[in-house]
């Protein structure tokens, strides 16, 4: 008999293994019973468990990502084949995006995320079939990090949430799918594959650091930028997202109180990055023809592209995690962290932001001149 393929199964919550108690939901006392919830699983695959969070994924924070990130790093070189992670829907796509960026452009296993809409004891749900399809996906030669729900499985990058009910719960606004779930998982041309990767001879890059100090902002008609002037001049405050109206277009009539193209200059006078994502779902706010859009940016203003909300919030503290330890390094000046910031807001770095077509194969140019993140206590972050 043949010897099944071994895959990691990272458990941190969520409805895909909570109970229900008088109608309320609430994680299970004993995780481990999660494993019997697909005894079909032992068909094709060996699982090993990893219990690590038991967490409604509402409560999901900075931290989390990057325990989720080392377990997973840790266990590499264990012999599976790819990692499956359970978790909460409500924030399922920062995570999946934390990760994407923790193990950087040159991942060669797939790390698939899955959760579901419904708790196990529902017969008819998805909790069940999301997970043997995720692990079913994780046996493909996938270089991606990856959200497998429903009948799609997207990159995890560009995904985001849609609905809190139907079992069609992302979507993947500016970016096609990277496989449709299917009798097989059928890949398309534009995943990530790590055949790519043994090519380019290229190690995982693993950065799993994410700056904390965020205050985003959504925009809506008549707010007052003063409200947050006390909030941004905090030394606590590292840097601000501004959720704009469409294409990135921020209020700028300068003779009303509305206008946050002062706020903006204030924020850079301050020596902190403001960066500009939209409300639209795969809504661009890198180019604009729109007045509103260009005051913004001459005042200083980021622009992330058809970046998700999710994913350049999630980009963001991972940008501003590096500059600083690229200062403290001495491989950056503090006059030059802005600037530094910005350039990093705008390159591709694993998919996350267009074009469509992007080549995986050539080294990140922005990559070649600078050495891992690493703190002087981690000895098990590598370049």
């Amino acid at each position: 008999m043949p010897k099944k393929p071994k895959i990691c199964l990272v458990y941190t919550g969520g409805t895909i293994g909570m109970v229900e108690e008088q109608g309320i939901l609430r994680p299970p006392d004993n995780p481990e019973d999660f494993l019997n919830l697909a005894p079909e699983l032992n068909d094709f695959v060996r699982v090993d468990a990893c219990f690590i969070l038991n967490k409604d994924s509402s409560n999901m924070n900075p931290k989390d990502w990057e325990l989720i990130a080392r377990e997973i790093y840790k266990r590499r070189h264990d012999g599976y084949q790819g990692f499956v992670v359970a978790h909460g829907t409500d924030t399922m796509h920062f995570t999946a995006s934390a990760l994407a960026f923790a193990f950087g452009p040159y991942l060669n296993f797939p790390i698939v995320l899955t959760g579901a809409q419904t708790v196990p004891t529902v017969v008819h749900g998805d909790a069940r079939v999301n997970l043997l399809r995720a692990c079913k996906t994780a046996l493909e030669p996938l270089g991606e990090v990856c959200i497998a729900f429903g009948e799609y499985v997207f990159r995890g990058c560009r995904a985001q949430k849609k609905d809190e009910r139907r079992f069609d719960a992302f979507d993947s606004p500016a970016f096609t799918p990277l496989a449709y779930i299917t009798e097989t998982i059928d890949v398309q041309p534009l995943a990530k594959l790590t055949t790519h990767r043994e090519r380019n001879g290229h190690d995982i890059k693993f950065r799993p650091f994410f700056s904390d100090g965020i205050l985003q902002v959504a925009l809506i008609p008549g707010l007052e930028p003063s409200l947050l002037m006390d909030t941004v001049t905090l030394d606590t405050c590292k840097g601000v997202i501004l959720q704009s109206f469409g294409a990135g277009n921020v209020p700028d009539e300068s003779a009303e109180e509305f206008s946050f193209e002062g706020f903006i200059r204030l924020v850079r006078d301050y020596g902190k990055p403001l960066i500009i994502t939209s409300q639209f779902p795969g809504g661009s706010t890198l180019t604009s023809r729109y007045a509103a859009h260009e005051s913004a940016v001459k005042a200083g203003a980021i622009p992330t592209g058809n970046m998700t909300s999710a994913a350049a919030v999630v980009k963001f503290r991972w940008v501003l995690a590096r500059v600083e330890q690229e200062i403290l390094e001495g491989k950056v000046s503090p006059e030059q962290r802005l600037d530094r910031i910005a350039s990093w807001m705008i390159r591709r770095y694993v998919g996350e932001v267009g074009p469509l077509v992007a080549d995986f194969t050539d080294p990140d140019p922005i990559d070649d001149s600078i050495t891992t993140l690493k703190q002087p206590s981690d000895e098990s972050v590598t370049d």
